[in-house]
């Protein structure tokens, strides 16, 4: 999944201040999850947004689609996006929703970059580096990128270890460039 936009981030700053602290929140991220998961349904995207389809329609379809109730806040949210065809920006919303929740509870967040499925021994080992980075409690994301080749990108924060196969060779080419420049 892409890294939430600025934007993206000031909506779940909103939404959270919204929701207060507790269950709330954790009920609103649950919610965004839920209508993420519509958004990223293929071919949701060409209904939600198409120019000839009604703001309100295409909130109705989505709240319809998600299968529950959907709350004010949220409701809010997805009109504001339809009214500028932007609701294809939901999920990193939602990504940008749990983020800001982990970051209120005390919570770091990692991303791990594989180029395949890594076992349960790895994802420990893994999970456990960021453990000790983050200083505490951390979640962790995985996601495959078949374009490292091998090895492993941790992102911890703004903190980025690049293991990687393709981060190797990019910085042998740049010592190559300087040198020979």
């Amino acid at each position: 999944m892409d890294r939430p936009l600025g934007s993206a981030r000031r909506y779940a700053a909103a939404l959270l201040s919204l929701a207060g602290e507790g269950g709330a929140a954790e009920a609103l991220v649950a919610e965004l999850d839920r209508v993420a998961e519509v958004v990223n349904t293929p071919g949701a995207r060409t209904i939600l947004d198409d120019p000839r389809t009604p703001p309100a329609a295409r909130v109705g379809a989505l709240e319809a689609a998600t299968g529950a109730t959907v709350s004010p806040a949220v409701h809010t949210l997805m009109g504001a996006l339809a009214s500028r065809r932007t609701l294809g920006r939901l999920p990193a919303i939602a990504e940008a929703t749990h983020e800001a929740l982990d970051a209120r509870n005390g919570i770091a967040t990692a991303r791990v970059s594989t180029p395949s499925e890594i076992g349960a021994d790895e994802r420990s080992k893994i999970e456990a580096q960021a453990k000790e980075i983050a200083g505490g409690s951390v979640r962790v994301s995985y996601d495959i990128d078949p374009s490292l080749v091998g090895g492993v990108t941790l992102r911890v924060g703004d903190l980025l270890i690049d293991g990687s196969v393709k981060g190797k060779l990019a910085r042998m080419r740049e010592r190559i460039l300087s040198a020979a420049g």
